[in-house]
């Protein structure tokens, strides 16, 4: 209804424009006048109809944008629901590794945050991509849902044929996230999920596993989920093993510098560790 009556006040306006040109035109000075003041009457009106509609147009505006933000809030947080859904599947298989999820979630954070202080990875380590990863972190163990409870519980040392069936969770992980991947048509965080599952258990010298993978062969956020899954398994207690401290655990880490562990993330892990051990401390159990 505004509008309509706005295209009518640009035709008054418009067409008291042409009056006054064509009576100046035709030298009626008297007659100019009043369509003059015509024009700015209803050019007054039009400008107070434009204001009103940009100021409608704004709070509409406004509206949508809470809505927007509101809607994507409750996708984020359902789709962090979902992610640790999945991954408890496993989690739930093994009861004494409690909150080892939300723990290395935290750690990889940690990590990937320092990191991205470094030249080297500045333009790597982004906001996003570390958003991405630490959602991504949850899922590293989603193919233990494969594993029988023989071998997941066993209390005490795995046989060699049994450490080569457990080996496989990174096979399995790998698989289920490609599946769901591959349904999708465009880039997610499962890209830098299946990095993660598939390459958490490399070792920097090469003597990891699946793929025997080597130093910067091994994508980053490998990595990184490396330390913060070893660094959160010693300090919990497990059905074969009893908690280590975090002094022993750090020293553990240091032996492991440039073995198990990227040197430049074991260095700043050094710098962080206090962090880390409060994380542990505060969500023990």
């Amino acid at each position: 209804m505004l509008s309509g009556f706005h295209q009518i006040l640009m035709m008054f306006f418009f067409l008291g424009c042409i009056l006054v040109f064509y009576t100046l035109y035709q030298g009626r000075q008297n007659v100019s006048i009043f369509f003059i003041g015509f024009v700015f009457f209803f050019g007054a009106i039009f400008a107070l109809l434009e204001i009103l509609l940009q100021s409608d147009m704004l709070i509409s505006l406004k509206v949508q944008q809470n809505d927007v933000v509101e809607t994507n809030r409750q996708l984020i947080k359902t789709e962090r629901a979902t992610i640790l859904a999945l991954a408890y599947q496993a989690e739930l298989r093994d009861m004494e590794t409690g909150k080892h999820l939300e723990r290395t979630a935290h750690y990889v954070r940690l990590l990937a945050e320092e990191l991205s202080k470094l030249p080297k990875y500045r333009t790597y380590l982004t906001p996003s991509y570390i958003a991405d990863l630490t959602k991504s972190a949850p899922l590293h163990d989603i193919g233990k849902v494969a594993i029988s409870d023989s071998i997941l519980k066993k209390p005490g040392k795995l046989t060699l044929e049994e450490f080569e069936i457990m080996k496989k969770h990174c096979e399995y992980g790998l698989k289920v996230l490609k599946i769901a991947d591959e349904m999708l048509d465009f880039r997610s965080y499962l890209k830098i999920a299946i990095q993660i599952v598939s390459t958490h258990h490399e070792k920097w010298d090469g003597t990891g596993y699946p793929f025997c993978l080597i130093g910067d062969s091994i994508p980053l956020s490998g990595r990184i989920m490396a330390l913060a899954d070893v660094y959160d398994a010693l300090r919990s207690d497990r059905c074969y093993k009893k908690a280590y401290s975090h002094e022993e655990t750090r020293a553990i880490i240091s032996q492991e510098k440039g073995k198990h562990f990227d040197p430049e993330i074991v260095a700043v892990f050094s710098g962080i560790e206090n962090k880390f051990n409060e994380i542990s401390c505060a969500m023990a159990g």
